[in-house]
């Protein structure tokens, strides 16, 4: 069972565990509407860099820097697009810019992986609160509803919102004071638990912050050694199953 607790609160990171999205696909796709052609694999690799070196420079989506995470995705896309385009016009890149920041605030660049919604409909039926905490920008919103989950969850809790990110322990202290706030329901961090893709972020997060965590491994990129097997899940479904095992099929959380 995972760690035999039946969980009170379950809150879900989104990028890599309820939803997905494919960069290169969308990146390639509208810079080339606008005569900007790349190569997926590159696109890829360029992103990549330029969001760690931009997420240094500008932490939180420059949430704290002034940046502001409208500009913020603004220069990743324009270093993207000039790492393969040198001498592209600002006019250009800001055409593409302002495309992509709109299809990244609806579900045409976002998708539900397999499962997502019999989970959601699985633990609300169990009466069991539900939130996301996210590091995230102020997008986040928008998107859950496009993607038609956001009516599951009590809370949306993100970086960007609160001006700290994952793994900081204030970000899980904040979804149990939303529970109380918007519930009236007192949780203990024993009685949350965590579910996400990232080990630094969401597992040892939310463990570190006394909390219950398990990983969903939707892509092979989890370092296994580092915690319990029993902890990582291969896929939303496989998570369910595991959930009815705890709770059975009429079990209601009090």
């Amino acid at each position: 069972m995972i760690n035999r607790v039946r969980p009170r609160l379950v809150t879900f990171d989104v990028t890599g565990t309820l939803l997905m999205t494919k960069v290169e696909e969308h990146y390639s796709e509208i810079g080339s509407q606008y005569g900007l052609f790349v190569e997926p694999k590159k696109l890829a690799r360029s992103f990549k860099s330029n969001f760690t070196q931009l997420s240094k420079e500008h932490p939180i989506y420059g949430k704290h820097t002034g940046l502001g995470w409208e500009n913020w995705w603004r220069k990743i896309v324009h270093n993207v697009f000039r790492d393969q385009h040198a001498s592209v016009s600002k006019n250009q890149l800001d055409k593409v810019a302002d495309n992509l920041i709109s299809c990244y605030g609806t579900s045409r660049c976002w998708h539900k992986y397999p499962g997502t919604i019999d989970l959601l409909d699985y633990l609300q039926k169990r009466d069991v609160i539900l939130g996301v905490i996210s590091n995230f920008d102020e997008q986040l919103e928008s998107i859950l509803k496009d993607t038609q989950i956001h009516q599951y969850f009590t809370f949306v809790l993100t970086s960007y919102d609160l001006g700290v990110e994952k793994p900081s322990l204030p970000i899980f202290k904040e979804a149990l004071r939303l529970v109380k706030h918007l519930r009236e329901e007192e949780i203990s961090p024993q009685e949350a638990m965590h579910i996400g893709d990232r080990l630094d972020n969401d597992y040892f997060g939310a463990k570190n912050a006394g909390w219950n965590a398990v990983l969903i491994k939707h892509e092979d990129e989890i370092d296994e050694s580092k915690i319990p097997s029993k902890d990582v899940f291969g896929s939303l479904k496989e998570l369910q199953e595991h959930f009815s095992k705890i709770y059975g099929k009429n079990y209601i959380v009090r």
